[in-house]
This record gives structure tokens, sequence and C-alpha cells, in this order.
């Protein structure tokens, strides 16, 4: 059994025995082995017990179907290796766990556009309806395309995953809109009294010239943007004639694009005055120098109290993707908290 543990840990984690009546699954997670006893392809029992190279299985004691589900997912989010191997077990567990397994999509390069869009055409994908009764592409939440093109592509994954919550864009929006390629859009007539949290990320080269306002979806709830020239800052002035439920803005900038603490205090009193809606400013200064950061801090003083300065993390990317994944918080968690501070101080 030690050398069966050694040779798993190395591939995916999933150990098959079989016979011809029955088949025992068992899946490594950490050190624990999972096993799935089968017969006709149907779950009759199950296992799960510490297994070490130095030891042999000590089996804990028969659990309840709603535990074995509790396990099953904690395993599949803590892993996407766990996750895959699930998925082989039986048509049972890949139901439970394909939703977890594709929940958070990142697209890196061109390769893996055009890799995931294959994936979302293909008859014999997991959104086969002989397979899984709901599409692959329904499942996908939170969508990074950080890939530069193919453009067309990239078009033909969004409009399929037609539920992301979170999107985060890394290719340039303005040559995806001068082509007329088009991002899913909402109207919205009037402010609802409960909404939905949709969250766009525009970083890396998706704003670098201009943000096209008209991509954006009105139900917009949470934008992220990564701006690095005073044109495009000021644009967001003119941004409530399409985002009219924005509640929350965070802003990744340089300490040096609003140079006085003047201008950076109107700017941000003429952005609340032409968004009431919006609740919670974060602004993240990229630069590390002390200076310029105590010179923001002075400016945020001077500004409404929605308005939080925190450093910017070293990675836009991987801050996108530890805040997108189910328990790590929101963006804007921490500068919700201190704004919810600053009333509770003032009344």
């Amino acid at each position: 059994m030690a050398t069966a543990f050694k040779y798993v840990r190395q591939k995916l984690g999933l150990i098959l025995f079989h016979d011809n009546r029955s088949l025992t699954c068992g899946v490594v997670w950490s050190n624990i082995l999972l096993t799935f006893h089968f017969k006709r392809l149907s779950l009759v029992s199950f296992q799960m017990g510490k297994f070490t190279e130095s030891s042999a299985l000590v089996p804990f004691p028969d659990l309840p179907i709603e535990l074995i589900r509790e396990i099953l997912d904690f395993a599949a989010f803590s892993s996407s290796k766990t996750s895959l191997s699930l998925t082989l077990v039986s048509s049972t567990f890949r139901i439970w766990t394909v939703p977890i397994l594709y929940s958070t999509v990142v697209l890196r390069t061109a390769s893996d556009v055009k890799s995931f869009l294959h994936a979302l055409s293909s008859p014999y994908a997991f959104d086969s309806p002989l397979v899984l009764p709901v599409p692959l592409s329904q499942h996908v939440k939170h969508l990074a395309i950080f890939a530069l093109g193919p453009l067309q592509h990239i078009e033909k994954i969004i409009s399929r995953c037609s539920n992301v919550q979170s999107l985060a864009c890394g290719f340039s929006l303005a040559s995806y809109a001068s082509i007329n390629l088009k991002l899913p859009t909402a109207t919205v007539v009037e402010i609802p009294s409960q909404t939905q949290i949709i969250e766009r990320h525009l970083l890396g080269l998706s704003c670098r010239d201009s943000i096209p306002f008209s991509l954006l979806s009105q139900d917009t709830t949470h934008l992220h943007a990564q701006i690095s020239s005073l044109q495009v800052l000021l644009s967001l002035l003119q941004m409530h004639k399409q985002l009219p439920i924005l509640s929350h803005l965070a802003l990744r900038i340089p300490s040096t694009l609003l140079a006085t603490r003047q201008s950076a205090s109107l700017f941000f009193k003429s952005l609340e005055e032409y968004n009431g809606n919006i609740s919670t400013i974060l602004v993240l200064i990229t630069d590390r120098s002390e200076a310029s950061f105590n010179e923001w801090e002075v400016a945020k003083s001077m500004s409404d109290g929605k308005v939080v300065i925190e450093r910017a993390s070293a990675s836009a990317v991987s801050q996108w993707e530890n805040t997108s994944i189910i328990g790590k918080g929101s963006l804007w968690a921490s500068a919700d908290a201190e704004v919810e501070r600053r009333i509770r101080n003032s009344s």
C-alpha cells in the first residue's frame, strides 16, 4: 500500500480496484484516503481512513450521505487535483464536483482561451445533456481573461458564461469595441431595492487608453479599474450615465496621478456627487513611497468618509484570484468595514 500511495500522489490521486461484480475507488486527499464501493455502478458504501506510508488504512465509521457530500465539497474546494479525481469516480460525484471545479476560471494565454472555448463547444464536454443536467458554461461564476486574444473567441466565451458574477478583463477593451464585439449587458429602468452583486475588474491593458462604458452592463454594482493616466481617471466622472446602481468602486492608481491633495479631494467629491449610489470608494496606491502614501492619507481626511486608502498588492491578478475563491472575502471587505466604523463613530 505504501508504494501505491506514493504512485497515486504523483498522479491524480485516484486508485481503482475492481473484479467482475464490483468496483472500489479510492481518492487520496491530503493524507486521507476516501474509498467508495460500487456494485452495478451504484454506490453501496463509503469509508474514510487515515493513510500514511508507514501504516495501513485505518477506516473511520460509516457516514451518512449528507456528511459525505460535505466532505467531498470541502476536498474539492481545497484542491483542483482532487476535484478532477472525483469527477472520474462516478456520474453522481461528477455532478457534485464539476460546479466547484469550474466556478472560477482563469485564462492566461491564447491557448487557454482556445482550449476553454473548445471545452464549452465540444459534444463530449461536461455540458453534454448526457453527462450533466446543467451546461458547463453555467457553472462559471468567476471568470478572468488575461490573454490578449483571440478577441472573437473571448466574446464567445463571455456570452456563453451568462452566470458570471465577477468578470476580470486583461485584454484591451478599446480594441474589443473597435471591431464591434460586445459584452453581456442589462438595462436598469429604476434602482431596485435589492441587487445581485455584479463585479467588473478592468486590469492590465483593458483600460489603458480609455474605458468604453458602453461595454459595461448597467446592472454592474462593483467596478475595479487599474488606471495609469489622468485622462482615463477623469473619465470616471461620466460613468454614472452608464452605471446607475454602482455601489462600490476600486481604483488601482499611482500616487502621482492626482498631483496635490486638493485635486484629489476635489476629484472624489465630484465623483460622489455624480454617483449618489456609491457607498465605498477604495483607492489602492501602487507605488511604495511612504511620503506619497501619506499625502493620500491627508487627502482622504479632506474628502468624504466613503473614501478608503490602502496600499495595493503586488499583483492585481493574484488579488482577484484570492478574492474570487469562495471563503476568501471581497476586494472591498476591509474598506466596507472601515466605512461602517466611521459611520458608527460619527453618529
